[in-house]
């Protein structure tokens, strides 16, 4: 459910989320969960590398390495006051690592 809150923007890490459900797909991992600062629906997508490993979070979809955690940024989409117009989330500016599965 999302509960989200008025704040204005700030990059700021919290502490490693527990409450964020990791789930596969056929373009790489899914990491959603709740915006510990804002309260507010948040998903990222890890994307699967192509199978040289070049780019993505991993070699390919048949990896069995994992990194230990990802660093996830609020997603929410609402807009937060003093956002600037660099800022590459779409979100309130709160970021955290998450552990992988």
């Amino acid at each position: 459910m999302d509960h989200h809150q008025d704040r204005t923007y700030a990059e700021t890490d919290f502490p490693a989320q527990t409450e964020f459900t990791i789930t596969r797909s056929s373009e790489g991992l899914e990491v959603t969960g709740t915006c510990p600062a804002c309260g507010g629906l948040t998903s990222m997508t890890f994307d699967y590398g192509p199978p040289d490993g070049v780019k993505g979070l991993f070699r390919n979809k048949n990896s069995a390495s994992l990194p230990e955690t990802v660093t996830v940024y609020c997603e929410c989409g609402y807009v937060h006051a003093n956002r600037p117009e660099s800022a590459l989330d779409r979100g309130c500016g709160a970021f955290w690592k998450v552990k992988m599965p």
